[in-house]
């Protein structure tokens, strides 16, 4: 008897997260989200200095999870080239590493980190160029952003082209109809090059020459790896696909400060 209370304090002490749950999450497909934001720009003497808040209901729970507000600036060095330095605010991001064990619960789950708040740099390149071959209105740019997070050190990069179809009335914008595709690129974490990619279509009316209203929706994938809490009690590993249906709304407004 006294072998058998040991073997069983044993088991509990040490290996109940992987007996009595799975250690590899099981990740839903198709989940609908929703996220809005408001960005204002505020342009003067060729800067476009702007500041975005953003907040996002995510997962099968419809959680109000993630909110951002980033501040930054554009500038124009050339007509075809848009560069820029932003700071970025966060809570509720999640991260490989958030997966973790609860032994007091002898399972697994993912951490809550709506009240975590992380700091984020970004620098931002930026060439578009006018399609004038097809059409005058027809603009192409390939959008490349450099990302450092300052609470995990993760580098991540950001890769996305995209085609956007001005309508015009009266030589000024009216609307705005873009199709692009968001790749991620996880440089210094993870077990996968390209941890999330997304085709991302998006719809902007011009109100008024200063307010626009956006509209838009895209399908995401992210690729989960192995957090640090398997790694330290399974020899297992995992790359495991997480996709969304992510709707958006939100308003931009320009302020000229010149």
């Amino acid at each position: 008897m006294k072998r058998l209370l040991l073997a069983v304090t044993i088991i509990l002490g040490s290996g109940a997260p992987l007996l009595f749950a799975n250690h590899i999450p099981v990740l839903p497909q198709g989940v609908i989200e929703l996220s809005s934001f408001g960005r204002l720009f505020m342009p003067v003497a060729g800067f476009d200095p702007y500041v975005e808040v953003l907040g996002r209901f995510e997962d099968t729970s419809f959680q109000f999870r993630y909110r951002s507000v980033t501040l930054g600036s554009y500038y124009r060095p050339l007509r075809n080239l848009k560069v820029g330095l932003f700071y970025r605010v966060q809570a509720g991001a999640r991260h490989n590493d958030d997966w973790i064990a609860v032994p007091t619960a002898f399972g697994w789950e993912w951490q809550d980190t709506r009240t975590r708040y992380e700091s984020v740099l970004m620098a931002d390149v930026s060439p578009r160029f006018i399609v004038d071959f097809i059409d005058r209105n027809l603009v192409f740019m390939l959008k490349n952003r450099l990302e450092y997070n300052l609470y995990n050190n993760e580098v991540s990069a950001l890769v996305r082209p995209g085609l956007t179809y001005f309508l015009m009335k009266d030589r000024e914008p009216l609307a705005e109809i873009s199709l692009q595709y968001a790749l991620y690129f996880a440089l210094n974490f993870g077990e996968t090059a390209l941890y999330s990619h997304a085709p991302y279509l998006q719809f902007l009316y011009h109100l008024t020459p200063r307010f626009q209203l956006a509209a838009g929706v895209s399908y995401q994938t992210i690729a989960w790896s192995t957090s640090s809490d398997v790694i330290a009690s399974s020899p297992d590993r995992y790359v495991k696909d997480y996709t969304a249906f992510r709707f958006q709304v939100g308003f931009i407004y320009r302020l000229p400060l010149d």
